[in-house]
Protein backbone atom coordinates (compact mmCIF):
# COMPACT_ATOMS: atom_id res chain seq x y z
CA UNK A 1 0.00 0.00 0.00
CA UNK A 2 1.24 3.79 -0.94
CA UNK A 3 2.50 5.58 2.19
CA UNK A 4 -0.13 8.14 3.26
CA UNK A 5 2.23 11.08 2.31
CA UNK A 6 2.42 14.87 1.11
CA UNK A 7 2.60 13.63 -2.45
CA UNK A 8 -0.13 11.12 -1.77
CA UNK A 9 -2.40 13.83 -0.61
CA UNK A 10 -1.50 16.02 -3.78
CA UNK A 11 -2.15 12.95 -5.87
CA UNK A 12 -6.00 12.26 -3.92
CA UNK A 13 -6.80 16.14 -5.00
CA UNK A 14 -5.56 15.63 -8.45
CA UNK A 15 -7.82 12.31 -8.80
CA UNK A 16 -10.92 14.76 -7.24
CA UNK A 17 -10.02 17.43 -9.12
CA UNK A 18 -9.65 15.24 -12.53
CA UNK A 19 -13.05 13.34 -11.91
CA UNK A 20 -14.79 16.49 -11.14
CA UNK A 21 -13.27 17.96 -14.61
CA UNK A 22 -16.07 14.89 -15.74
CA UNK A 23 -18.86 16.87 -14.28
CA UNK A 24 -18.64 20.08 -15.58
CA UNK A 25 -20.52 21.46 -18.63
CA UNK A 26 -17.53 22.15 -20.65
CA UNK A 27 -16.14 19.29 -22.56
CA UNK A 28 -12.95 18.18 -21.16
CA UNK A 29 -10.25 17.97 -23.84
CA UNK A 30 -7.78 15.85 -23.92
CA UNK A 31 -4.65 15.55 -26.79
CA UNK A 32 -3.30 12.67 -25.81
CA UNK A 33 0.33 12.01 -25.26
CA UNK A 34 3.46 10.08 -24.92
CA UNK A 35 6.41 11.96 -23.45
CA UNK A 36 7.18 14.49 -20.58
CA UNK A 37 7.97 17.19 -22.76
CA UNK A 38 4.40 16.83 -25.04
CA UNK A 39 2.51 16.57 -21.40
CA UNK A 40 4.21 20.07 -20.35
CA UNK A 41 3.82 21.50 -23.68
CA UNK A 42 -0.16 20.67 -23.09
CA UNK A 43 0.23 21.84 -19.55
CA UNK A 44 1.69 25.18 -20.55
CA UNK A 45 -1.10 25.83 -22.92
CA UNK A 46 -3.72 25.54 -20.24
CA UNK A 47 -5.41 22.26 -20.06
CA UNK A 48 -6.98 20.94 -17.07
CA UNK A 49 -5.19 17.47 -17.19
CA UNK A 50 -3.08 14.99 -19.41
CA UNK A 51 -3.67 11.96 -21.07
CA UNK A 52 -1.30 9.37 -22.76
CA UNK A 53 -2.20 6.81 -25.36
CA UNK A 54 -0.88 3.61 -25.43
CA UNK A 55 -0.47 3.53 -29.34
CA UNK A 56 1.57 6.74 -29.25
CA UNK A 57 3.69 5.33 -26.29
CA UNK A 58 4.32 1.88 -28.22
CA UNK A 59 4.76 3.56 -31.49
CA UNK A 60 7.25 6.32 -30.11
CA UNK A 61 9.02 2.88 -28.63
CA UNK A 62 8.96 1.58 -32.19
CA UNK A 63 6.16 -0.84 -31.12
CA UNK A 64 3.27 -2.21 -32.42
CA UNK A 65 -0.53 -1.32 -30.35
CA UNK A 66 -1.87 -3.68 -28.43
CA UNK A 67 0.25 -4.12 -25.13
CA UNK A 68 3.38 -5.41 -27.66
CA UNK A 69 5.20 -3.27 -25.21
CA UNK A 70 5.89 -4.79 -21.34
CA UNK A 71 4.24 -3.73 -18.60
CA UNK A 72 7.54 -2.13 -16.95
CA UNK A 73 7.98 0.14 -20.30
CA UNK A 74 4.57 1.48 -20.13
CA UNK A 75 4.07 2.31 -16.07
CA UNK A 76 7.68 4.34 -16.93
CA UNK A 77 6.18 6.20 -19.20
CA UNK A 78 3.35 6.87 -17.55
CA UNK A 79 5.94 7.74 -14.53
CA UNK A 80 7.74 10.24 -16.44
CA UNK A 81 4.65 12.14 -17.52
CA UNK A 82 3.22 11.95 -14.40
CA UNK A 83 6.25 13.60 -12.89
CA UNK A 84 6.51 16.28 -15.70
CA UNK A 85 3.26 18.12 -14.79
CA UNK A 86 1.36 19.53 -11.67
CA UNK A 87 -2.41 18.53 -13.94
CA UNK A 88 -3.92 14.92 -13.19
CA UNK A 89 -2.64 12.44 -15.14
CA UNK A 90 -5.05 10.15 -16.61
CA UNK A 91 -2.87 6.64 -18.24
CA UNK A 92 -4.26 4.58 -21.34
CA UNK A 93 -3.82 0.91 -20.12
CA UNK A 94 -5.06 -1.31 -22.57
CA UNK A 95 -6.65 -4.11 -21.20
CA UNK A 96 -4.92 -4.16 -18.01
CA UNK A 97 -1.69 -6.40 -19.25
CA UNK A 98 -3.56 -9.41 -17.55
CA UNK A 99 -6.42 -11.31 -17.56
CA UNK A 100 -7.61 -12.54 -14.25
CA UNK A 101 -9.04 -9.66 -11.80
CA UNK A 102 -6.82 -9.76 -9.12
CA UNK A 103 -3.78 -9.73 -11.53
CA UNK A 104 -5.36 -6.79 -13.33
CA UNK A 105 -5.41 -4.93 -10.31
CA UNK A 106 -1.94 -4.86 -8.71
CA UNK A 107 -0.90 -3.84 -12.62
CA UNK A 108 -3.31 -0.79 -11.79
CA UNK A 109 -2.04 -0.38 -8.38
CA UNK A 110 1.61 -0.02 -9.78
CA UNK A 111 -0.19 2.86 -12.71
CA UNK A 112 -1.20 4.49 -9.22
CA UNK A 113 2.40 4.01 -7.93
CA UNK A 114 3.60 5.73 -10.92
CA UNK A 115 1.40 9.09 -10.12
CA UNK A 116 -1.33 8.84 -12.59
CA UNK A 117 -5.25 9.18 -11.01
CA UNK A 118 -6.97 7.83 -14.09
CA UNK A 119 -7.24 4.40 -16.36
CA UNK A 120 -8.57 3.52 -19.56
CA UNK A 121 -9.36 -0.11 -19.44
CA UNK A 122 -10.62 -1.70 -22.35
CA UNK A 123 -13.00 -5.16 -22.67
CA UNK A 124 -11.01 -6.56 -25.75
CA UNK A 125 -9.52 -9.45 -25.51
CA UNK A 126 -5.60 -8.71 -25.83
CA UNK A 127 -4.75 -10.84 -28.98
CA UNK A 128 -8.05 -11.79 -29.71
CA UNK A 129 -10.73 -10.98 -31.95
CA UNK A 130 -13.20 -11.06 -29.29
CA UNK A 131 -14.25 -9.34 -25.80
CA UNK A 132 -14.51 -10.26 -22.41
CA UNK A 133 -17.58 -11.54 -21.30
CA UNK A 134 -19.27 -9.07 -19.84
CA UNK A 135 -19.57 -9.75 -15.98
CA UNK A 136 -16.34 -11.12 -16.13
CA UNK A 137 -14.88 -7.55 -17.40
CA UNK A 138 -17.29 -6.41 -14.39
CA UNK A 139 -15.00 -7.59 -12.13
CA UNK A 140 -12.02 -7.03 -13.74
CA UNK A 141 -13.25 -3.47 -13.03
CA UNK A 142 -14.38 -4.21 -9.44
CA UNK A 143 -11.09 -5.24 -8.47
CA UNK A 144 -9.58 -2.31 -9.86
CA UNK A 145 -11.83 -0.10 -7.82
CA UNK A 146 -11.50 -2.24 -4.39
CA UNK A 147 -7.30 -1.73 -4.88
CA UNK A 148 -7.98 2.23 -5.54
CA UNK A 149 -10.25 2.04 -2.64
CA UNK A 150 -7.40 0.45 -0.46
CA UNK A 151 -5.42 2.55 -1.30
CA UNK A 152 -6.99 5.80 -0.96
CA UNK A 153 -6.93 7.41 -4.26
CA UNK A 154 -10.23 7.51 -6.09
CA UNK A 155 -8.76 6.22 -9.09
CA UNK A 156 -11.26 7.57 -12.36
CA UNK A 157 -11.53 4.66 -14.58
CA UNK A 158 -12.95 5.28 -18.27
CA UNK A 159 -14.33 2.11 -19.64
CA UNK A 160 -13.93 1.42 -23.08
CA UNK A 161 -16.67 -0.75 -24.43
CA UNK A 162 -15.29 -2.11 -27.71
CA UNK A 163 -18.33 -3.61 -29.02
CA UNK A 164 -18.30 -1.16 -32.10
CA UNK A 165 -14.86 -2.77 -33.26
CA UNK A 166 -15.87 -5.91 -33.02
CA UNK A 167 -16.65 -7.92 -36.24
CA UNK A 168 -19.63 -9.77 -35.72
CA UNK A 169 -23.38 -10.30 -37.29
CA UNK A 170 -24.84 -8.46 -34.59
CA UNK A 171 -27.55 -5.75 -35.92
CA UNK A 172 -27.00 -2.10 -35.26
CA UNK A 173 -29.96 -2.51 -33.01
CA UNK A 174 -28.46 -5.37 -31.07
CA UNK A 175 -25.07 -3.73 -31.04
CA UNK A 176 -26.42 -0.72 -29.29
CA UNK A 177 -28.16 -2.67 -26.89
CA UNK A 178 -25.46 -4.37 -25.51
CA UNK A 179 -22.92 -1.36 -25.54
CA UNK A 180 -25.50 -0.28 -22.80
CA UNK A 181 -25.64 -2.98 -20.88
CA UNK A 182 -21.69 -2.98 -21.15
CA UNK A 183 -21.25 0.34 -19.79
CA UNK A 184 -24.61 -0.12 -17.37
CA UNK A 185 -22.40 -3.58 -16.03
CA UNK A 186 -19.06 -1.39 -15.97
CA UNK A 187 -20.35 1.79 -14.34
CA UNK A 188 -22.25 -1.00 -11.46
CA UNK A 189 -18.31 -2.41 -11.23
CA UNK A 190 -17.04 0.94 -10.34
CA UNK A 191 -16.08 2.73 -13.37
CA UNK A 192 -16.85 6.40 -13.66
CA UNK A 193 -16.99 7.20 -17.48
CA UNK A 194 -17.99 5.08 -20.66
CA UNK A 195 -15.76 5.19 -23.39
CA UNK A 196 -17.83 3.73 -26.58
CA UNK A 197 -14.78 3.41 -28.84
CA UNK A 198 -15.30 5.21 -32.91
CA UNK A 199 -18.84 5.50 -32.00
CA UNK A 200 -19.40 9.19 -33.59
CA UNK A 201 -22.94 9.43 -34.74
CA UNK A 202 -24.63 12.11 -31.88
CA UNK A 203 -28.04 10.38 -32.45
CA UNK A 204 -26.35 6.99 -30.74
CA UNK A 205 -23.87 9.03 -28.18
CA UNK A 206 -27.32 10.72 -26.83
CA UNK A 207 -29.20 7.62 -26.66
CA UNK A 208 -26.25 5.75 -24.94
CA UNK A 209 -25.83 8.81 -22.73
CA UNK A 210 -29.95 9.25 -21.85
CA UNK A 211 -29.61 5.26 -20.56
CA UNK A 212 -26.78 5.13 -18.67
CA UNK A 213 -26.75 9.27 -17.56
CA UNK A 214 -22.97 8.59 -16.89
CA UNK A 215 -19.74 10.79 -18.25
CA UNK A 216 -19.04 9.22 -21.56
CA UNK A 217 -15.43 9.62 -23.86
CA UNK A 218 -15.66 10.50 -27.70
CA UNK A 219 -12.32 9.66 -29.65
CA UNK A 220 -11.97 12.63 -32.12
CA UNK A 221 -12.30 10.61 -35.15
CA UNK A 222 -12.36 12.89 -38.54
CA UNK A 223 -15.93 12.68 -39.05
CA UNK A 224 -16.80 13.00 -35.25
CA UNK A 225 -18.92 16.18 -34.29
CA UNK A 226 -17.87 19.53 -33.41
CA UNK A 227 -16.49 20.35 -29.94
CA UNK A 228 -19.65 22.43 -29.27
CA UNK A 229 -21.97 19.64 -30.59
CA UNK A 230 -20.76 17.23 -28.34
CA UNK A 231 -20.66 19.75 -25.52
CA UNK A 232 -24.37 20.67 -26.36
CA UNK A 233 -25.39 17.20 -26.25
CA UNK A 234 -23.44 16.21 -22.95
CA UNK A 235 -20.60 14.31 -24.09
CA UNK A 236 -18.32 14.52 -21.20
CA UNK A 237 -14.91 14.12 -22.49
CA UNK A 238 -12.99 14.07 -25.79
CA UNK A 239 -9.58 12.13 -26.84
CA UNK A 240 -7.59 12.49 -29.37
CA UNK A 241 -6.23 8.89 -28.98
CA UNK A 242 -3.11 8.29 -31.31
CA UNK A 243 -3.44 11.46 -33.83
CA UNK A 244 -1.60 13.51 -32.40
CA UNK A 245 1.42 11.75 -32.56
CA UNK A 246 0.57 10.70 -36.06
CA UNK A 247 0.55 14.58 -36.59
CA UNK A 248 4.07 14.90 -35.32
CA UNK A 249 5.15 11.99 -37.09
CA UNK A 250 3.72 13.43 -40.13
CA UNK A 251 5.69 17.01 -39.64
CA UNK A 252 8.88 14.40 -39.13
CA UNK A 253 8.32 12.35 -42.45
CA UNK A 254 7.86 15.66 -44.16
CA UNK A 255 10.82 17.43 -43.51
CA UNK A 256 12.89 14.34 -43.94
CA UNK A 257 11.21 13.91 -48.02
CA UNK A 258 12.21 17.87 -48.37
CA UNK A 259 15.74 17.41 -47.39
CA UNK A 260 16.35 14.36 -49.65
CA UNK A 261 13.81 15.53 -53.18
CA UNK A 262 14.77 19.07 -52.60
CA UNK A 263 17.74 19.59 -50.57
CA UNK A 264 15.67 22.34 -48.80
CA UNK A 265 14.89 22.94 -45.01
CA UNK A 266 13.15 25.93 -45.51
CA UNK A 267 10.68 24.25 -42.95
CA UNK A 268 12.45 25.13 -40.17
CA UNK A 269 12.01 28.40 -40.51
CA UNK A 270 8.32 28.01 -41.32
CA UNK A 271 6.96 28.56 -38.16
CA UNK A 272 8.71 26.62 -36.04
CA UNK A 273 9.26 26.97 -32.69
CA UNK A 274 12.83 28.79 -31.41
CA UNK A 275 14.82 27.23 -28.58
CA UNK A 276 13.49 29.40 -26.16
CA UNK A 277 9.78 28.15 -27.04
CA UNK A 278 10.88 24.95 -26.36
CA UNK A 279 13.10 25.57 -23.33
CA UNK A 280 9.35 27.29 -22.02
CA UNK A 281 8.49 23.56 -21.31
CA UNK A 282 11.29 21.95 -19.79
CA UNK A 283 11.65 21.79 -16.17
CA UNK A 284 15.60 20.77 -14.46
CA UNK A 285 15.25 18.18 -12.37
CA UNK A 286 11.76 16.87 -13.64
CA UNK A 287 12.13 15.34 -16.59
CA UNK A 288 13.51 11.80 -15.77
CA UNK A 289 16.94 10.03 -16.27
Amino acid sequence: MMKNTGKKAQQIKKAGQFLALHHDPELLVLPNIWDPVGARLLQGQGYPAVATASAAVAFSLGYHDGQKITLAAMIEAVRRVADSVDVPVTADMEGGYAEQPKDVAENMRQVLQAGAVGINFEDSRIGGDSLHDIDFQGDRIRAIRSMANQEGVPLVINARVDTHIREDDLSDEDRLAETITRAKTYLEAGADCIYPIVVHDLEILTTIHDAIQAPINVLALPNAPSMRELEAAGIARLSLGPFLFKAALTTMQNVAKELLAYGSYDVFSEGAMSGDEVHQYLRDGRMGA
